[in-house]
Parts: structure tokens; C-alpha cells; sequence
């Protein structure tokens, strides 16, 4: 049976380059290819595929957060698996696309034969991290100081995770609500829970504790 594919990503050259390699494999088709979220949602309507390669952050349009975009695909098409390609190399990024879930996550450095590996990994109805993420998000573990603090960071919701990486990335309350399409009675909800689970009282800590465990984000310009 043939596996039908769509790739997403704003850079067309790796597009291009996906296309290419994953249509050489016997039984893989590549049925689109698209630059949007909302082309990419176009595109699932129409080739019902069995596997979306996606970039994590594809600006232009109505741009979606990563995240959302990831988890609207979930809850809109849950039978249907997910890879994702991200140049995000935050450990706090990376676990919570992994948590949405996804069936695959790859760096941009990865070579193309880890994204064939990783798609007859997935077609095999397995998941499969990336040799560079798994690296990170290793290394990040051993960093932590405490079980405390690798408790909090790991207790962290979804959308508490992506409200922290705005407010950090220096969005206010009412600029997230406002990107995320909710009330800022609710982000700020959503933010404190966070603080809470990170032991952080105020804005100050939640800082000091963001750089302590190279937590800071900055607003992707490119997935």
C-alpha cells in the first residue's frame, strides 16, 4: 500500500530537496507540497495523507504558533502521524512538540537519509527522535540541579509551555491573548500555573530561573 505524504515548509529549496529523496523510496508518494499552515490544512483536506513532514514555524498569512498548528492537526486528524522539522534546538520546544504528540521530530541539520530512516521508522508505526534532538533534550536532563526543577519543567501543559516561551520572548499578557486567540483572563491563568510548577513567585525568578536552565526563547523568524 502507498504511503501518501505532504511536506510543508516555507523555504522551497527544502521542499524540494524532501520531495526528491522521499519519492525515491518505493511506495512513497508525495501528494503535496505547501508553504502555509494554511495550505498545509488545504492540502490534508484534500490528499487525506498518511504522514505530514512539517516545518515547525512557517511564517506568511495567518501564521500559526508551532504548537497550535501541531495540535489543531492532532485533534482534527488523530489517526493521521506527524514529522516534524524544526531548527528549534530549545529542550523545552522540542519536548512539548514531542508531548503533543508527534510521531517524529528532526533538526534542519539532520541529513535527508535520517528523514527516510525516520519515515519507515514511523510507517512501521514506531516513533522516532533525531540523533541531534535526542542529544539535546539528553544533555538538557543532566543539566537540571534538582528533581525538583526536572519535575517542573516536565509537569508543564502545552499551552502553558507556549504562553512561558512568548512571555519570554518579551510578549506581554495582552500580546499573547491577543496571538493566541484567548482572553487575557485565561493566559494569565495559564501563566501563573506555569510559575507555580516551576517554583517561581514573580517575574524576576521566572527569569532567573529561565536562564539558569537555558530556558530563554526568542520568537522563531524560521522553523
Amino acid at each position: 500500500m502507498a504511503l501518501n505524504i505532504v511536506v510543508a515548509d516555507d523555504h522551497p529549496a527544502i521542499s524540494l530537496a524532501i520531495r526528491s529523496v522521499l519519492q525515491g523510496h518505493a511506495g512513497w508518494q508525495v501528494c503535496a507540497d505547501v508553504t502555509t499552515p494554511e495550505a498545509l490544512f488545504r492540502a490534508i483536506a484534500t490528499c487525506t495523507p498518511d504522514v505530514v513532514v512539517t516545518d515547525y514555524h512557517m511564517p506568511g498569512g495567518q501564521a500559526k504558533d508551532g504548537l497550535r498548528m501541531l495540535g489543531q492537526m492532532r485533534r482534527q486528524h488523530p489517526q493521521m502521524r506527524v514529522v516534524v522539522l524544526t531548527m528549534m534546538t530549545n529542550p523545552l520546544i522540542l519536548r512539548a512538540i514531542a508531548e503533543v504528540p508527534v510521531q517524529g521530530i528532526l533538526l534542519k541539520d539532520s541529513p535527508l537519509d535520517e528523514l527516510v530512516h525516520t519515515l519507515v521508522q514511523v510507517e512501521r508505526g514506531q516513533t522516532y527522535i533525531g540523533k541531534s534532538a535526542a542529544r539535546i533534550l539528553a544533555e538538557s536532563s543532566s543539566r537540571y540541579p534538582c528533581p525538583e526543577e526536572r519535575a517542573g519543567i516536565g509537569s508543564l501543559s502545552v499551552r502553558e509551555t507556549e504562553v512561558l516561551r512568548l512571555y519570554l520572548s518579551g510578549k506581554s499578557v495582552t500580546q499573547i491573548a491577543t496571538a493566541l486567540s484567548r482572553s487575557v483572563k485565561t493566559i494569565s491563568r495559564q501563566k501563573n500555573c506555569a510559575m507555580q510548577k516551576l517554583g517561581a513567585s514573580n517575574d524576576r525568578e521566572l527569569f532567573d530561573f529561565a536562564a539558569r536552565q537555558d530556558l530563554m526563547l526568542p520568537q522563531p523568524s524560521a522553523g
